[in-house]
């Protein structure tokens, strides 16, 4: 038998060649992943996908308000920044040990002046107010309306808000430019089934104690342009039909250098008699016809159309809206976005022209005079 070939030695590198080998593997490793970070560092950073929340920078507040929709606003913010609390413009509260009330300052300064937001007092435009009350009692879409609305907007608390929120919210209010109003809570239609909490003025109630609970209310946010009779809801209709009561509440207010916001639309009789400190709302955002109907994005941005072409017929309107809603906030921010390409300007309700003065009554006028 022929003897066969042996087969050929296996063939084995040197220990020098296996580890020359791996080192070009593992440069060749690191190269690509230097490339790939340089191309991912020349992009920026990846957009999140919809409906997703970025991760807040390393010592930024976090709110759980949601985020409105996003309508630039920069167009109708005023520039110039807010007064903070004058104590010239205070005196303590007798019955409330510890808190102030609002008062007329030297030089017959007053807080609705004082306090009032900026606006551009050249502008020519048709005007247009807002106030959104029963602010402070929700935290998260109080803060939502703070810091997202037009600053022109204006935002009436409730004096029913935890008391640990009151300087909070106020200081944030004149950060973002929202002049405040003091919700003051009164009786409304439909009580005792419908009403406004333990510091309601009432029609049943004598003087004192309706005096009182005013006085309480004002001096849960003393450095504020004025008041309103909307609060959480409610108009406080019945009170301010009363007469005598409502009267002192008015006569108060001008006393103290306060604007009063009335509520009621239709230019109530006794608000548009007390002088240049009342502005009367003229339509209600976000009521609905009835109880059983359900506020919709198209009613309010209905409404708010409305509120603008009446501001266009008349020169001046305002409207009244809340609590405030996430539905609310976002139909406001869209509208308010368009309101300087359709020539209309938003401005705080400071900045709207107060009632006419009444005509004198020609029973004062002496016989001898009137030709």
């Amino acid at each position: 038998m022929d003897e066969q070939p042996a087969p050929p030695a296996p063939v084995t590198s040197s220990p020098v060649t296996s580890y020359r080998t791996l080192g070009l593997f593992w440069a060749t490793v690191v190269i690509c992943l230097g490339a790939g970070a340089a191309v991912l560092q020349s992009m920026g950073p990846l957009p999140h996908a919809a409906g997703s929340a970025a991760m807040p920078e390393s010592g930024s507040a976090v709110t759980s308000a949601p985020a409105l929709a996003a309508v630039p606003v920069a167009s109708v913010v005023p520039k110039a920044a807010m007064a903070a609390p004058d104590p010239t413009l205070l005196e303590p509260a007798a019955d409330y040990p510890g808190r102030n009330l609002p008062l007329i300052g030297p030089g017959n300064r007053t807080p609705m002046v004082v306090y009032a937001a900026p606006f551009d007092g050249a502008d020519k435009h048709p005007r247009v107010a807002l106030v959104i009350s029963g602010a402070g009692l929700d935290q998260d879409q109080t803060l939502h309306l703070l810091n997202d609305l037009p600053g022109a907007v204006d935002v009436a608390f409730s004096p029913y808000m935890p008391e640990n929120l009151d300087d909070q919210f106020a200081t944030r209010a004149r950060q973002t430019n929202h002049e405040c109003l003091q919700s003051v809570p009164m009786e409304p239609t439909g009580y005792p089934l419908s009403e406004e909490g333990a510091r309601s003025l009432l029609t049943g109630a004598d003087n004192e104690q309706n005096r009182q609970n005013l006085e309480w209310a004002l001096s849960r946010l003393p450095a504020c342009v004025g008041a309103t009779g909307a609060s959480d809801g409610q108009m406080g209709e019945r009170f301010a039909q009363t007469g005598q009561g409502f009267a002192d509440l008015l006569a108060e207010m001008s006393k103290r250098g306060l604007l009063y916001v009335d509520p009621r639309t239709g230019a109530p009789a006794l608000a548009t008699a007390s002088g240049t400190n009342v502005r009367v709302v003229d339509m209600v955002i976000d009521q609905s016809p009835n109880a059983d109907a359900t506020v919709t994005a198209d009613m309010i941005d209905q409404r708010l159309a409305a509120l603008e072409r009446l501001a266009t017929v008349r020169g001046s309107a305002i409207g009244l809206a809340g609590p405030p809603k996430p539905i609310l906030l976002e139909r406001i921010a869209v509208w308010a976005h368009a309101l300087a390409a359709h020539g209309v300007t938003l401005v705080p309700v400071s900045a709207t022209p107060g009632p006419p003065a009444p005509p004198p009554s020609t029973d004062a006028i002496p016989p001898d005079s009137a030709n």
